[in-house]
């Protein structure tokens, strides 16, 4: 069996497709539905100064739910994200306190954060062990280092032009969500339009297949945590850039918002489903009902259990379409 016989083999069928329209397509109204209900019930919800506000909180978990969006569907899980995110987040700072310039503490963060993506990719691949373990543990290890790093406390910086360019906006939009529009473009395009992006497809639909079909299984998986691991290193950075200081603390949970943005767009916790445009509107969903409800006054708790909810939904009926799309 050739490689590309094995890419064909995970082409979505007709009826796959029309499930996977139908969900987005809900997921939008839901969207639509909220927000026209927020924008009547809930006052300065269709602000601009509230839709920039949106923009920006989103921003930094949309780039983690784009890079678990690439680990989910190698029917995989990073749990180690948002620990990532808050050791990126101290290293700049600690970097720039001490007077590296820019350019070299953003490498530093980004050769960090691929760093430990390979290193989950290489025990997950070469070692057999199960992505679930392995990230928890990473999540471990990471938030320990950020702490002993920050001493448990917040790290002071000064680099204007990091903070200024998280404050700023361009063409009305802010700076951070631009770059998050960037990386849902290129996520899009490495997904959907390169070879690499359709190994990825194949080995969560099947990894011996894909593997027997002459694909190298251990490469792909080592690609798709290094760049789940840089996108977690660029998100820390933007968030340190909006606080202009590092926090030992932050990227607390953030795991679980991104990858229940993944899922809600419409990525498959069993592999081989997933697109970018799907998390993206995932992401709004999450951060539309969170606002709304904080603008109402409701307890920030109310935001995690409907966001659960959905989360539970869309895996049950995720389960419940394959067996009767495999029957169709």
């Amino acid at each position: 069996m050739t490689a590309q016989l094995a890419l064909a083999q995970t082409r979505n069928p007709l009826g796959a497709v029309r499930w996977d329209l139908v969900m987005r397509l809900g997921l939008l109204a839901i969207i639509v539905a909220l927000a026209v209900v927020f924008s009547i019930t809930a006052s300065g919800f269709a602000t601009m100064q509230n839709v920039e506000n949106n923009a920006r909180q989103m921003a930094v978990v949309g780039i983690l739910a784009v890079a678990e969006t690439f680990v989910i569907i190698t029917a995989g899980i990073d749990l180690s994200v948002g620990s990532l995110l808050g050791l990126a987040g101290i290293i700049i700072a600690l970097g720039l306190s001490h007077g590296l310039m820019l350019p070299v503490a953003l490498a530093l963060v980004c050769g960090a954060g691929i760093g430990v993506g390979l290193i989950n990719g290489s025990l997950i691949s070469a070692a057999s062990l199960p992505p679930f373990i392995v990230t928890l543990g990473m999540l471990g290890i990471l938030r320990g280092l950020t702490q002993i790093f920050g001493n448990g406390q917040q790290v002071a910086y000064d680099s204007p032009s990091l903070t200024n360019f998280a404050a700023n906006s361009t063409l009305g939009l802010p700076n951070i969500f631009l770059v998050f529009l960037a990386v849902c473009l290129v996520a899009a395009f490495v997904l959907h339009l390169t070879r690499r992006g359709r190994y990825m497809f194949a080995i969560g639909s099947n990894m011996e297949s894909a593997r027997r079909a002459g694909i190298n299984v251990r490469a792909t998986t080592l690609t798709v945590y290094a760049i789940s691991g840089l996108l977690a290193a660029l998100a820390g950075v933007l968030l340190t850039a909006r606080q202009a200081q590092g926090d030992p603390n932050a990227g607390t949970g953030y795991e679980l918002d991104a990858i229940a943005a993944a899922v809600l767009g419409g990525a498959s916790l069993f592999g081989a489903r997933g697109s970018i445009v799907g998390t993206f509107l995932g992401v709004v969903l999450v951060q539309i009902m969170a606002n709304g409800l904080n603008l109402l006054n409701f307890d920030p708790q109310v935001a995690r259990i409907l966001e659960g909810a959905l989360l539970i939904l869309f895996v049950y009926l995720d389960r419940w379409r394959k067996p009767r799309l495999a029957a169709a």
